[in-house]
């Protein structure tokens, strides 16, 4: 009886932590194949190459705990970016610049929000059919040229200090200002989708859309603000991008979709028994940065990541789904 007890532990645990287990043994592996890997350089380097990654990874989150899908992302950072830049270059009003990224990202929300929620078109359509308007609208305004970001020689140039201060600055010279920015969000999307009322309807929705609705609960208003969160995330994304690049490029964070799609689904393998968590989120990000930065280090082609990246997500979600269904 104690052996089967403690048998029933045991898998209970690997069947929520199987994916962190993963990630244990790959970074083992980097850190004995890459020199330089497991050092407090190349981990703060880490945490600077994740932060967009989760930022915009936590919007997503709450759109998939509310049961949808958002295809529109990555194109929409890029957008976002523009709007960013090109108010920045007409203003010199960094703060102006940043509440056009907020309106231009929460506006994108708004529309995948009722498309999806309001009218009712299949999540995968809507929010993919959006993206691709939003392609073509930037590479209208932008002519598929950069836009590259110059501080002006006369005048106060504090707004763009502050800009480029965000993608290259630190703290007490050691902690990235965008690490800083990850955690912030990190910590309010926390709050938000664990210990609010918001959340748990969006866990409602996401579980049982029709218990949901017999509960009284209005789904098309949380459904939509799931899409306008994940909005506001692509938001910020693109104002830490656009620092990053010096630059607005219309062809900037399209790569974001799938390595966002790929955090939050390992989300769903860890924490939250099948749902999506933000801490879950954040583990899926570092493990999603952690195999480029590895791969990166050994000197693997850039073109091969793809494979080897998604080679382990599909290994790390296999085992948690063979642990889950030997639990049950």
């Amino acid at each position: 009886m104690k052996l089967n007890l403690t048998h029933s532990r045991f898998n209970d645990t690997l069947r929520k932590l199987g994916t962190v287990f993963v990630a244990m043994i790959v970074f083992l592996v980097f850190s004995f194949r890459a020199q330089n890997f497991a050092t407090l350089d190349n981990f703060m380097l880490l945490l600077r190459q994740m932060t967009m990654l989760t930022v915009i990874s936590l919007g997503f989150t709450f759109v998939m705990a509310a049961g949808g899908f958002d295809m529109s992302i990555g194109y929409a950072s890029g957008l976002v970016g523009i709007a960013f830049v090109v108010v920045l270059l007409n203003t010199d009003s960094f703060i102006l610049a940043l509440l056009a990224a907020i309106c231009a990202g929460a506006g994108i929300g708004c529309i995948n929000g009722v498309l999806v929620a309001i009218i009712g078109l299949p999540d995968f359509i809507g929010t993919f059919a959006l993206g691709s308007v939003i392609y073509g609208v930037k590479l209208l305004i932008t002519q598929g040229n950069p836009i590259f970001v110059r501080v002006p020689e006369t005048g106060d140039t504090t707004s763009y200090e502050i800009f480029r201060s965000i993608g290259a600055g630190y703290i007490f010279g050691i902690i990235p200002i965008m690490v800083v920015i990850m955690v912030f969000f990190i910590i309010v999307a926390y709050i938000l989708l664990a210990k609010t009322k918001l959340g748990r309807r969006i866990y409602a929705i996401g579980g049982n859309r029709e218990a949901a609705l017999f509960a009284g609960i209005n789904v098309k208003k949380y459904k939509f603000l799931s899409f306008v969160i994940s909005g506001l995330a692509v938001s910020f994304t693109a104002v830490m991008l656009a620092s990053r690049l010096k630059s607005a490029q219309p062809t900037a964070g399209e790569g974001f979709l799938m390595d966002s799609i790929s955090a939050v689904f390992l989300s769903t393998t860890m924490f939250g028994e099948g749902e999506p968590t933000v801490l879950g989120t954040v583990v899926g990000a570092f493990i999603i940065s952690m195999m480029n930065n590895g791969l990166t280090m050994l000197g693997v082609t850039y073109y091969f990541q793809y494979i080897t990246t998604g080679v382990v997500v599909i290994l790390a979600v296999l085992m948690s789904v063979v642990l889950r269904k030997n639990g049950k």
